[in-house]
């Protein structure tokens, strides 16, 4: 990629990397009830950086990402020009807009700053229609300055169209997109364009599975899944015809990928950042 390619502007104020660095990782790591050391993983956000990858996305329930992101920005890259982007998955059910402004709040304090660059919103049940309440209450705080920009996480072709339809301006929808997964490429990819809107595109390399690690290499079982990442996907490549028909992808990836010098998970991603829509890819770090 030119310089000019490795950015993506979701709103005239927010340009983001096309390669964004996602710290899911860090809710798996500690899913033992042991924390990391906030300062030293904050230190190694900076390689990050440093390699032009400005954009982290993490969430409220990512264990401690939003704090570690918090003493990266405020003590180790002050001045550098990085982009938080974090989501709020609420518990199913109403919430008034104190309740809202106080979850808001909470990453606020967690990243240690006066606004989000982009809060990505999840709703557990569509047949629910007090999501739209949320990202009303949300827009309103947006209006104060707490956010800069709301986008949606996960969300169906559907029922993205009903919340632009309501009038609520949501800059990006975060999908899951891979050779695997195709699922975004029909409506989705359509919708976004129409209306503007891009897609982040999560699990590209399906936890790793779409990397040289696993090509040639027998059916991992039970404890051979050893991340929250790779037990997922494993059910997404049952899902599509099971381990053989897994192979023989991964074979295409790695002769295309042999073609261009290049490991397989570069052929992986780059595919998805070229489809119609997508506006960054979410790799995850570890």
């Amino acid at each position: 990629m030119s310089k000019n390619d490795t950015k993506t502007k979701l709103a005239p104020d927010l340009e983001i990397s096309k390669i964004v660095t996602g710290l899911w990782q860090i809710a798996d790591m500690e899913r033992d009830g042991k924390s990391l050391d906030l300062d030293r993983s904050a230190q190694h956000m900076k390689g990050y950086t440093d390699a032009g990858l400005t954009t982290f996305d993490m969430a409220d329930h990512y264990g401690s990402a939003e704090d570690i992101a918090g003493i990266f920005t405020t003590k180790v890259a002050k001045d550098d020009n990085v982009q938080l982007l974090t989501k709020w998955v609420p518990e199913p059910g109403k919430n008034d807009k104190e309740t809202v402004r106080a979850a808001i709040q909470r990453s606020l304090d967690r990243l240690q700053t006066d606004s989000i660059d982009l809060l990505q919103y999840h709703a557990w049940n569509y047949a629910d229609p007090s999501y739209l309440d949320d990202l009303f209450h949300l827009q309103e705080l947006q209006d104060e300055g707490l956010i800069r920009h709301l986008g949606l996480t996960n969300f169906d072709t559907a029922h993205l169209d009903i919340v632009l339809e309501t009038g609520i301006k949501v800059v990006s929808n975060q999908v899951c997109f891979s050779l695997l997964d195709q699922r975004a490429a029909q409506g989705m990819t359509k919708l976004c364009e129409e209306k503007g809107v891009k897609i982040l595109a999560f699990g590209t390399l399906a936890g790793g599975f779409l990397t040289e690690k696993w090509l040639d290499k027998s059916e991992p079982k039970g404890d051979n899944l050893t991340t929250w990442s790779q037990m997922k996907y494993k059910r997404y490549i049952d899902e599509a015809g099971g381990w053989q028909k897994f192979q023989h992808l991964l074979q295409a990836l790695k002769q295309k990928a042999d073609e261009h010098h290049v490991s397989m998970a570069n052929i992986a991603s780059r595919y998805i950042l070229d489809q119609p829509a997508v506006g960054a890819v979410i790799i995850g770090a570890r």
